[in-house]
């Protein structure tokens, strides 16, 4: 019952806080202002970010945050938040976010949140580390079209919420059902076409506490490997598939990794012929299908799933290779009809056929 309550609660609080802070970021003028790297080529409202973070905080706090490394998550959670937040405001460098988040994670892992992998602490450290900084930059990249990294994130909380369930780690997974309600909050607003956007205070944030989860409880270390590093792999396998589609073609093109630009996967996708919505919901499926795979390797052994694993990585190096060979310039003509998508073919009926 006090999962569902507290699930329901962040979903109504945090649709309610964005709607609120849409109107905030309209009166104080923060937007996502269009530019030729950037998808949509409309002023955005941005803060979509504070309304997920502000339901977070306010309900772990109201319920009381469980344990010690929940209390470390939640307050670097808040460090990453406001380094985000700064950054929708007065726009930071690409480096300058790096040595942060480096520094939080850092701190996270000196007070004891990190992988157990092996008997040498400082390569535990350095994993952690690498692996915090590279989900934060994962999410922050892939917040690039409308509702896909909120909804991505959705589903991903929703397969951590599974796996402490199934490990009756209950004070976690009312921790992440507050998460998962907060994101889906946020989400009612930012479906296409977007109303709000989360910012780098949203994605950030968001990255942050799912790569987090994964640090917490001491259940999946006497699983094995495949519980530890395959099976978070597999739970955020779209900004991981996204984020290193990025930095190989990137670069190969001798391009800075951590520039906005409309290369990434969801992006080559409308070239591709789907339309916006339709390229979304093609990642969301990629999301879930390699989440039930993380639930069955992590119920039934990495001997039992390798063979449908090896197949996954094998289609989705295919997958990489076609998007990869499409030329990433879109030009004005293909955003707009993308963003109107199946509205603009009732509104404008075909022309008749002169031949006729």
């Amino acid at each position: 019952m006090t999962l569902a309550i507290s699930g329901l609660s962040a979903l109504v609080l945090s649709a309610f806080l964005t709607a609120s802070c849409k109107r905030l970021a309209i009166r104080l003028r923060v937007f996502s202002v269009p530019r030729q790297d950037r998808w949509r080529s409309d002023p955005v409202p941005l803060l979509g970010g504070v309304a997920i973070f502000l339901t977070v905080l306010i309900i772990n706090l109201f319920l009381g945050v469980p344990d010690a490394p929940m209390m470390i998550l939640l307050v670097g959670g808040s460090v990453i938040f406001l380094l985000g937040l700064v950054d929708d405001l007065r726009p930071l460098r690409p480096r300058t976010k790096l040595v942060f988040q480096l520094l939080v994670a850092g701190t996270m892992v000196a007070l004891g949140l990190q992988f157990q992998l092996t008997n040498h602490p400082l390569l535990n450290a350095a994993i952690t580390i690498l692996w915090v900084v590279g989900i934060v930059n994962a999410f922050n990249l892939l917040d690039n079209m409308d509702g896909l990294a909120a909804g991505i994130a959705v589903i991903a909380g929703c397969f951590r919420l599974a796996l402490f369930l199934i490990d009756g780690n209950e004070p976690e997974a009312v921790v992440t059902m507050i998460f998962v309600g907060a994101t889906a909050g946020f989400l009612m607003h930012n479906m296409h076409p977007a109303s709000i956007f989360m910012g780098d205070a949203g994605s950030l944030f968001v990255g942050f506490y799912l790569a987090g989860l994964s640090l917490i409880g001491d259940w999946p270390y006497s699983r094995g490997i495949a519980s530890v590093l395959v099976v978070p792999v597999l739970i955020l396998l779209v900004p991981i598939f996204d984020t290193t589609l990025l930095t190989i073609s990137r670069r190969m093109a001798r391009r800075p990794i951590l520039d906005g630009g409309l290369d990434h996967s969801s992006h080559r996708l409308v070239l591709l012929g789907l339309s916006e919505r339709g390229a979304v919901w093609l990642l969301y499926s990629v999301a879930i299908g390699s989440g039930i795979l993380a639930l069955f390797s992590y119920g039934y052994g990495l001997s039992r799933t390798v063979v449908l694993i090896v197949f996954l990585a094998i289609g989705l190096v295919f997958f990489g290779v076609r998007l990869a060979a499409v030329v990433p310039q879109l030009d004005e003509t293909t955003r707009v009809e993308s963003e109107l998508g199946e509205t603009r073919s009732q509104r404008s009926p075909p022309h008749p056929d002169p031949s006729q």
